[in-house]
């Protein structure tokens, strides 16, 4: 309906009430429709694709995070070394923390002695050793990787029930500074008993990481 002055015509208002609401449907579904990642894909950097920002009051917000906060900070954590003269607890130990959030940042040796001899500072957050080793034990393997790197942490996986005095006795090594004493009194917090839980030892390996 048109009402005529003149040469002009003033539109009714209703028409372009219409057109309004027509216009407000169209951008509703076309967000609706349209994958918000792929129209306002932003990385805040280039190692954090797993992020992405849309536009908002006062620049861009930071909305999806995939990743669990915790999982991702053992992952930029340092390697794992384990140790351990049985083939088949170094590769189950392998598997099981690379099929669990560590692929490609675990190293196995079965020689304490090549373990030593390829130890590089800067590069591991945690050891896990062996203590029942021929050639060297764990321990005395322990205290030669510290004169190279103190810094990682440690978990020791044995076989033996965890009592000070049995443990003292099978393995009679100077201890000038008193650190195996004192890694031996720890109440059981710096060892593994084998067999291990998947998830204990799992989460071991995360508490230590994040440590």
């Amino acid at each position: 309906m048109h009402m005529y002055r003149g040469n002009k015509t003033v539109t009714n208002s209703s028409s372009y009430c219409f057109g309004k609401v027509v216009t407000i449907i169209f951008i509703i579904v076309f967000f609706e429709v349209m994958p918000l990642k792929s129209i306002f894909s932003v990385p805040i950097k280039p190692e954090e694709e797993h992020m992405f920002g849309v536009p908002g009051l006062g620049g861009y917000s930071i909305l999806i995070q995939k990743q669990d906060e915790d999982e991702k900070q053992c992952r930029q954590r340092k390697r794992i070394l384990i140790v351990d003269d049985d083939l088949d607890i170094t590769f189950t130990f392998k598997m099981i923390l690379e099929e669990n959030g560590f692929n490609k940042q675990v190293d196995t040796y079965n020689e304490p002695l090549v373990a030593l001899q390829n130890f590089k500072p800067g590069v591991y957050g945690l050891l896990i050793i062996d203590i029942a080793m021929p050639v060297m034990d764990g321990f005395r393997l322990y205290q030669q990787i510290k004169q190279i790197d103190n810094k990682p942490n440690v978990l020791f996986a044995t076989a033996y029930y965890l009592n000070y005095e049995v443990l003292r006795g099978y393995f009679p090594i100077k201890d000038e500074n008193n650190e195996i004493d004192e890694i031996l009194g720890d109440s059981g917090g710096r060892f593994i008993k084998k067999p291990v839980h998947v998830n204990e030892l799992v989460g071991r390996v995360k508490s230590e990481l994040l440590s």
